[in-house]
């Protein structure tokens, strides 16, 4: 064989096999990303992943084991928009397929295959349809976009995951349980708009599958003794100002008794009910401060999280929960036998509580003589046996908030944390457990926590190196021209 040959055959073959194993190690590459797929979102609203209240729905579809079909239908072709509406559903069903092994996916061109359309009963452009066996929820434009403005500051939002999130809400329960505000003592409205409204609450709850309706024992009965309603998940007590009689509130003790669960809302200067001390609490008089604050409110310590399912992911994710004006809440001592206390939200150490007395500098001070040592409680768990004598069977739930605030729209959607604890609250309530985890998106207000200390030195900094460095400022520009 000749010398040319026998090179060519060792450079083809030695190319050959460098191209055999670049092929097998792009193959074995591939293989290994495709089974264990990593996405990172570095963006700061984190906007191209699921929230995370998305992906533990997700994960209890899959436990369930039931498939469940997410059928997302395309916008009308030619329209302004209709590019950017289909890039956020495909976006978003890629996102579902990544976190789930039991939601299938699928974007239809609406124009193209109108039998899938037919056989679905579909006859608008951008409709979803979510499907679990039998079951199924479908999803309007209105669902899957907000806009805003007019002309050229119109402004489209997308919605769509939320309305998602609710469609697997909805097809995860049997029927919405009922969530029922007591009212006719001067309580937060549900249905108010205003910053003191409970509307927010409401339509949060909505994305739950619970409703939340009124209960008034006085009116709401025809000719019969007053009495909870037979569909009551939880009842809600916030803030009432005149006293409960103890006809009603014997009738909540009773739907305790049958396992039920309540959550009471106070504030400093409101009525407390008696049944609180039945269940071992305590609400001292005073309000709750701390050193560390949301800046510039002086009344709104800026909460420390106690070790609870209902806290456990917002802690973890490191969102504030605004209280403003906040009172004490505390176990008996000693406590009421039967009762597990467990608190959810306290001041740092720093934190008392507030009855009055001399301020420093326009701000208040913890006096020994006149107010309460801290750490002071916020909020508190209990959970009641048989042994307390106010159950008859099972266990009973409650939450005492000492800042009805907190959960009204004033609080609701600005502090990062309120909604998602509010949320998971009523979640932990209703034996939900398994839904617990943040809500949404954390918000993108940003708040400012400061303590007194720091106050302090940010107003020296204003009052002294801000001056001072205008007069060296003044003193350089006057040396410059006097030396021309």
């Amino acid at each position: 064989m000749n010398r040319n040959l026998q090179r060519r055959l060792a450079v083809g073959s030695n190319a050959t096999a460098v191209t055999v194993l670049v092929v097998a190690a792009v193959v074995v590459v591939y293989l290994l990303v495709d089974r264990f797929r990593i996405r990172l979102d570095l963006s700061a609203d984190q906007g191209s992943v699921l929230a995370a209240d998305t992906v533990n729905k997700l994960g209890l579809l899959d436990r369930d084991g039931q498939p469940v079909t997410v059928t997302a239908f395309s916008a009308q072709r030619g329209k302004k928009e209709s590019y950017f509406k289909d890039r956020q559903l495909q976006d978003l069903l890629e996102e579902m397929d990544y976190n789930s092994a039991i939601v299938e996916t699928r974007f239809i061109d609406f124009d193209k295959e109108r039998l899938t359309a037919e056989k679905l009963g579909v006859t608008d452009y951008g409709t979803v349809v979510v499907q679990r066996g039998d079951r199924r929820v479908d999803l309007q434009d209105r669902d899957l976009f907000r806009r805003s403005g007019k002309g050229d500051d119109r402004k489209i939002e997308f919605l769509g995951e939320a309305g998602i999130n609710r469609a697997f809400s909805q097809l995860m329960s049997d029927s919405r349980r009922v969530v029922y505000a007591l009212v006719g003592h001067g309580e937060l409205d549900v249905e108010g708009h205003d910053p003191n409204g409970l509307s927010e609450l409401a339509a949060a709850l909505d994305q739950e599958n619970y409703d939340l309706k009124k209960l008034d024992f006085v009116r709401d009965r025809d000719q019969v003794a007053p009495r909870v309603p037979d569909d009551a998940a939880a009842i809600l007590i916030a803030r009432p100002r005149v006293a409960i009689p103890a006809l009603e509130e014997d009738l909540i003790l009773g739907y305790l008794a049958t396992g039920g669960s309540v959550l009471v809302a106070v504030e400093p200067g409101s009525y407390v009910p008696s049944l609180l001390g039945r269940l071992g609490v305590v609400v001292p008089d005073g309000i709750v401060l701390d050193k560390l604050l949301v800046f510039p409110y002086p009344d709104r310590p800026v909460p420390r999280y106690k070790s609870h399912p209902i806290t456990k992911d917002l802690s973890d994710e490191m969102l504030v929960t605004v209280v403003s004006r906040a009172a004490p809440v505390q176990a008996s001592v000693p406590p009421k036998e039967g009762v597990r206390a467990s608190t959810l939200l306290e001041t740092s150490r720093d934190g008392w509580i507030d009855r009055g007395g001399a301020l420093d500098s326009g701000a208040a001070r913890f006096e020994a003589d006149i107010d309460g040592a801290g750490p002071a409680a916020m909020a508190l768990a209990l959970e009641l046996g048989p042994e307390s004598g106010l159950v008859k069977r099972g266990g009973a739930r409650v939450v005492v908030l000492g800042d009805a605030d907190a959960i009204a729209n004033g609080l609701l959607a600005e502090g990062p944390g309120n909604a998602s604890f509010a949320i998971n609250t009523f979640r932990w309530l209703l034996g939900d457990e398994g839904r617990l985890s943040v809500v949404g998106r954390p918000s993108m207000v940003r708040r400012l926590a400061l303590s007194a200390e720091d106050l302090g030195k940010v107003r020296w900094l204003v009052l002294s190196i801000g001056p001072l460095l205008a007069v060296l400022l003044g003193a350089g520009v006057w040396s410059s021209r006097r030396g021309q």
